[in-house]
């Protein structure tokens, strides 16, 4: 079952959030939920996430799921370039885009406004190699940005 929603108000976009849709600032989402069983039932749904960068951008993406503290691979297309993020318990711990790794692939990823994008629940054994936030990030790449700073081509 897909749930499509044309949202432009935050007020909404929480409430949706609230009850369990997926819905954006602006643009149009997918979320697909499919119950499964297991045998220690710690989990009862799979949840599946992908859209449009043109539609949701890298950091609203991101921002949903650290609020849903998802574990996970977030893999983004731009063209025939892929790169991916890693998510634990909501927070990014690594990335790589264009042969960079960690803050450095995030930062350059903030500045794609075309692709897609599909997250992969899976569990994460990995060691942290991101130690700021996500919006720590965002504000190195604006505080960039105004000095001139030119993303890896």
């Amino acid at each position: 079952m897909g749930i499509i929603l044309n949202v432009t108000y935050a007020a909404a976009a929480l409430a949706g959030m609230a009850a369990g849709a997926f819905v954006f600032r602006s643009g149009t989402g997918i979320l697909k939920r499919k119950v499964v069983s297991e045998p220690d039932n710690s989990k009862l749904t799979t949840f599946m996430f992908s859209g449009t960068l043109r539609q949701t951008p890298l950091l609203e993406a991101i921002q949903f799921l650290e609020i849903q503290r998802r574990e996970g691979v977030l893999h983004v297309y731009c063209g025939r370039r892929k790169g991916y993020l890693v998510f634990a318990e909501g927070a990014v711990i690594d990335g790589f885009w264009r042969n960079q790794t960690g803050g450095e692939a995030v930062i350059n990823m903030f500045t794609l406004t075309e692709g897609d994008f599909y997250f992969e629940p899976k569990p994460i054994n990995q060691p942290r190699l991101i130690n700021n936030s996500a919006m720590d990030l965002m504000f190195e790449w604006e505080a960039r940005k105004q000095s001139g700073w030119k993303p890896v081509d």
